[in-house]
């Protein structure tokens, strides 16, 4: 009896572990096939650049010069060329550029040079990475010069230049992560170098800054920065030349990143509407929460335990203050910089005019409620 009991569990058990991995291996499929039918033209244009690669590294076109080079000019002509053809309606122009440049960089590393129609090119290759940088360079700035003649027309309160940005990228740009990291930093430039004059305030916008300190945390940070690139440069320079210069510019991309988000500080405002607030917050996407979901919100000026539950709109984390506390009824999404999410019922940020903006919201929530019960 007791071996029969055993035999039972054990092919029991051996037909759950089936069951579990025909569970598996159907999700595995489909998934396969959605992400195939989703990035298929990237996917079967890597795929031939990799076979084209493999084959010239082959011993079988070793020594065969022009063999080589016409693999090369395959390699870093041809399908490209292609490749734009057949996706010039699905993507963007800054999507093509991002691939040929990256056939570019790495063709050199598969393809021997020695005797190829492309070395003389390859020869030039630091002059031309220069050359292109300043061709992205160019057309960024040609793009936000146009959008600042754009942004200027738009009369919708809710839409700032960060919002039409952050949008226009979303639907231009193919990969959704790829497409929030290069709204973060063109925004940013946008508003370290472009965005000078604030846009009209309206009774439903509320301020964040003129009595948060927050410009003073951001200049001594900036301060920091800029002394501490110059001592790491003068201590380096002379040791280690490529390192210091490495430094450098990433300390230089650090300033303009925090100039950028100082700036979008003072010219973003929240908005209190009759259906819903909009956070706007530096360099942050806007949040838009519905009056109806809100369970509460007070004026909080205290310390705080990090959760998952908690989001604090501000990027320097408890550095920074905050004095209103929002809470929500169910989860919400919200968007932070460089593609972070978090699914949050509990919100702190800060408003110079708190009082106002609680009874402002109150007052909203009770109209929603009244219109409900109508």
């Amino acid at each position: 009896m007791m071996k029969k009991l055993l035999f039972f569990h054990s092919m029991r058990a051996l037909f759950t572990k089936l069951q579990w991995k025909i569970v598996n291996r159907y999700a595995a499929l489909i998934l396969e096939k959605l992400m195939f039918k989703k990035y298929k033209l990237l996917i079967i244009f890597t795929l031939t650049e990799i076979l084209i690669a493999l084959f010239a590294l082959s011993n079988f076109v070793k020594d065969n010069h022009q063999f080589i080079s016409l693999l090369t000019t395959v390699f870093l002509l041809v399908i490209p060329f292609f490749y734009y053809l057949l996706t010039r309606k699905k993507q963007t122009e800054l999507t093509f550029w991002f691939v040929f440049y990256s056939v570019f960089k790495i063709t050199p590393y598969l393809f021997s040079m020695e005797n190829n129609f492309f070395e003389k090119l390859f020869l030039l290759k630091i002059y031309l990475n220069i050359a292109f940088l300043l061709f992205l360079t160019w057309k960024a700035f040609l793009f936000l010069k146009n959008f600042k003649k754009t942004a200027k027309q738009k009369e919708n309160i809710e839409q700032d230049a960060h919002s039409i940005i952050t949008n226009s990228l979303k639907k231009s740009v193919r990969f959704e992560k790829l497409g929030k990291m290069i709204a973060f930093e063109i925004c940013s430039f946008y508003y370290c170098f472009i965005k000078w004059q604030g846009d009209k305030k309206t009774e439903n916008d509320f301020s964040g800054y003129y009595n948060s300190g927050v410009s003073g945390l951001y200049f001594g940070l900036m301060l920091v920065s800029v002394f501490e690139a110059f001592g790491f440069h003068a201590l380096l320079i002379s040791r280690n030349k490529t390192l210091a210069i490495l430094l450098l510019v990433l300390h230089v991309y650090l300033l303009i990143n925090l100039i950028g988000h100082l700036k979008a500080i003072f010219f973003r405002t929240h908005l209190v509407l009759s259906q819903k607030i909009v956070l706007r917050y530096g360099l942050f996407e806007s949040t838009e929460i519905p009056m109806h979901s809100i369970s509460s919100i007070n004026k909080f000026e205290g310390d705080y335990e990090k959760s998952p539950e908690l989001v604090k709109y501000a990027l320097l984390g408890k550095l920074e203050p905050h004095n209103i506390s929002l809470e929500l009824k169910n989860d919400q999404n919200f968007k932070l910089p460089f593609g972070i999410t978090k699914n949050s019922k509990k919100v702190l940020f800060y408003i110079d005019n708190a009082n106002d903006f609680i009874n402002e919201t109150r007052l909203k929530i009770e109209e929603t409620q009244s219109l409900k019960n109508v």
